[in-house]
């Protein structure tokens, strides 16, 4: 195993989430779909790099298995603090954002993705912050305490960090109540909030445009594109499907076809779009 620090050749691998569609013709219509969803990401990637994002990403040969990317807190659309670095994401093969994994674990990738991330940032920074979990792995507090990092809490927000000397504690940035669009008579409201930041969210917003158009002009769809902090602020909101200002998933992932499909089939045939 290699770990290489991210550049722009390794974007797309990293947005895909290290299972590089770009390599192989998508066999399905899901795998069009998230290549789709990557390529923003990969779009936001290339953007958001000169301004401090950066990754450390595991090979098994040429073969992307893994990554981290963390970037300075002041790009981060949830959260304020200073002289700090937050992670974004953490990919290992044993711990795959959704669905079975595709590859078997590999001893050690997880923590020498995390040693190379501090390598490449302790001289730049007073430490590093982390959420406790990522949307697949709900808390990994065990797993990034032996590698320095620590809990702690601040006005609410609970995160992990390491040190490297003293530190300012981040804080949330405020959140508004989460704007809602008007009801339209006769028909059923769907507003999507989502960032470039995971493919997921963009994955998400994909199924819902294309389940919206099979339905015809019965649904109403309003986008809202959060990557900032003043959008965020506005909207009140960093990314969720909602219906009839409702969030009626079963899951907060990525949202596949059928399940949309059928919520908003649901919605339609229990008249639960406004009346006429």
């Amino acid at each position: 195993m290699e770990i290489r620090r991210l550049d722009m050749n390794g974007v797309v691998s990293e947005a895909c989430c290290d299972n590089d569609l770009t390599k192989r013709p998508p066999a399905t219509d899901e795998e069009r779909t998230w290549l789709q969803a990557a390529e923003i990401k990969a779009e936001w990637l290339r953007k958001m790099m000169p301004r401090g994002l950066s990754a450390q990403i595991a090979y098994e040969g040429e073969q992307a298995v893994g990554f981290i990317e963390y970037m300075p807190i002041g790009l981060s659309i949830s959260h304020v603090g200073t002289d700090l670095y937050i992670v974004n994401c953490l990919v290992a093969p044993h711990t795959p954002p959704w669905g079975e994994a595709t590859y078997e674990r590999i001893p050690g990738c997880g923590s020498a993705l995390v040693r190379a991330m501090v390598e490449d940032v302790r001289d730049k920074c007073t430490g590093i912050v982390t959420p406790l979990g990522f949307a697949y792995t709900e808390d990994m507090s065990g797993f990034f305490a032996g590698l320095g990092f620590e809990q702690f809490e601040n006005q609410g927000l609970r995160m992990l960090i390491t040190r490297f000397e003293a530190v300012e504690l981040p804080l949330p940035v405020p959140r508004k109540r989460r704007r809602s669009s008007p009801r339209v008579p006769g028909k059923v409201v769907v507003d999507v909030f989502w960032c470039s930041k995971c493919p997921a969210s963009p994955y998400t917003l994909l199924n819902v445009r294309h389940v919206c158009e099979e339905l015809g002009d019965r649904v109403v769809l309003n986008e809202f594109r959060i990557d900032d902090r003043q959008a965020r602020a506005k909207y009140g909101a960093s990314s969720g499907a909602f219906v009839n200002g409702e969030y009626p998933w079963s899951t907060y992932g990525p949202l596949d076809k059928k399940e949309i499909r059928d919520v908003l089939r649901k919605a339609l045939e229990q008249g639960e779009a406004a009346p006429e």
